[in-house]
């Protein structure tokens, strides 16, 4: 059985998340080498993004959170918080467009 190709949005989103993680690691390694700048955060991050990407980095991830149980609290914390940032935004967006008349019974 063949698997479907990707399709462009899947690619340029996939894309997007190797880049991120790309200069989230370069900026770890800049921190390592000049003292003053952190390099764990970017590390973390980069790890984030790459967990996007492949399922297999998304497998140890996970593993790693099932093992240390206060980080996997911190990260569905930080997960629910920007799930709802992003759920607030897309009602206040529907709101908007419904007070400006552009609703599914619009005649515009």
């Amino acid at each position: 059985m063949r698997s479907r190709a990707p399709s462009a949005a899947a690619r340029r989103s996939r894309a997007k998340n190797l880049f991120w993680a790309a200069v989230f690691f370069l900026l770890g390694v800049i921190g390592v080498l000049i003292p003053i700048m952190p390099q764990i955060p970017f590390f973390i991050m980069s790890l984030l993004f790459l967990s996007l990407v492949f399922p297999s980095v998304r497998r140890r991830l996970r593993r790693f959170l099932h093992r240390h149980p206060k980080l996997a609290h911190a990260y569905k914390r930080w997960k629910d918080r920007r799930r709802r940032k992003r759920l607030n935004r897309i009602r206040r967006e529907k709101e908007f467009a419904a007070k400006m008349g552009f609703g599914r019974d619009s005649k515009r």
